[in-house]
């Protein structure tokens, strides 16, 4: 049984002793419906009152039986109220410290501030992903659907350092600023900042002219969904074609894009791209190498040699890029 209906049954169960009593009243003395209800209330709540009118040999038997249901019934809605008031708010502190737990055991999330049309978009591609978010938003009414759809989430205002290290900041891969306002997003994004240099933050930019203000606050990267959007509508229009492929490619239906960072022990590093043979091993092409001083080489030859702390932006079958770190354990060869 809900606490809902708990507490829907407890009032029902008294009217319905009230109003078996006063009805006993009426019938047994002749009294109005009015004198019936009032000697009804004054016995079931035992407040001790006196009669309002003498009462025959059957009155006083009836209101014998009146203070045993009644005293009965009084314990058994008190019971009812105060068990679901504790119960209840014994599930809310216990959720709320395995909450806390859980944001506490949290590692290389992603905190998202914001929970409205954009944030819920981020978070349905990042749990595409499966990748761990924690959003934070203000509105309690919102982190109660976020608790019942099993998302992690942190209550309060996203520009107090207190609630961000409360969604585990200082542990965080990134943080997406995507609430309504743009002043709002400057704030968050300096908060974040001034809690870690290294943090990755995305913030969202409402009107084009926030950008500035946003990368100087600190974002990595601002995304105009207004720009964006038209520049989609653009391509539509200009480009059908090209804008169907990075459709498919973004969503990962077939085609996927993807990024592999070389390490210190990777096996493609000091490697050319014809030595490592990735088209053949892993069924991906890489497009593009971003290198560690910042330098970008678009479609590399095949002689492009692969250096520690390269990204490799690639596109393959979905889940092919998955295979890059183990491609070492295959003869190197050439095409």
């Amino acid at each position: 049984m809900t606490p809902r209906l708990k507490l829907l049954i407890a009032p029902l169960l008294a009217a319905v002793v009230l109003l078996g009593a006063a009805l006993g009243y009426k019938l047994l003395e002749d009294w109005t419906f009015g004198e019936a209800l009032y000697e009804a209330a004054i016995i079931v709540s035992t407040v001790g009152l006196k009669e309002i009118k003498p009462m025959g040999r059957a009155g006083h038997i009836w209101t014998f039986i009146v203070i045993v249901f009644g005293v009965l019934t009084i314990m058994v809605v008190y019971g009812i109220v105060t068990s679901t008031i504790v119960s209840g708010e014994l599930r809310r502190v216990m959720g709320r410290r395995t909450l806390r737990n859980k944001l506490r055991a949290l590692n290389g999330h992603f905190i998202i501030c914001g929970y409205g049309r954009m944030g819920q978009s981020v978070v349905a591609q990042l749990k595409e992903r499966g990748v761990t978010v924690v959003v934070v938003d203000n509105d309690p009414e919102t982190t109660a659907k976020l608790e019942e759809q099993g998302i992690l989430y942190a209550l309060g205002d996203a520009a107090e350092e207190e609630t961000l290290k409360e969604a585990g900041v200082m542990r965080a891969a990134g943080l997406v600023a995507a609430l309504s306002e743009d002043s709002a997003n400057v704030y968050v994004t300096l908060t974040a900042r001034g809690l870690r240099d290294d943090l990755n933050i995305a913030a969202r930019a409402e009107q084009p002219s926030a950008e500035p203000k946003l990368l100087r606050a600190g974002a990595d990267r601002v995304i105009c969904p207004a720009v964006i959007g038209a520049m989609r509508v653009a391509n539509l229009m200009v480009r059908p074609n090209v804008a169907d492929f990075i459709e498919v490619t973004a969503k990962g239906v077939e085609l996927e894009l993807d990024e592999y960072v070389v390490g210190p022990d990777s096996p493609l590093r000091n490697q050319t791209l014809m030595q490592a043979n990735l088209r053949q091993k892993t069924e991906v092409m890489v497009v593009a190498i971003n290198r560690a001083d910042g330098q970008t080489v678009y479609n590399p030859s095949a002689r492009e040699e692969i250096r520690e702390g390269d990204t490799l932006i690639v596109i393959g079958r979905t889940g092919a890029a998955a295979r890059l770190p183990n491609v070492g354990t295959q003869e190197s060869g050439g095409d």
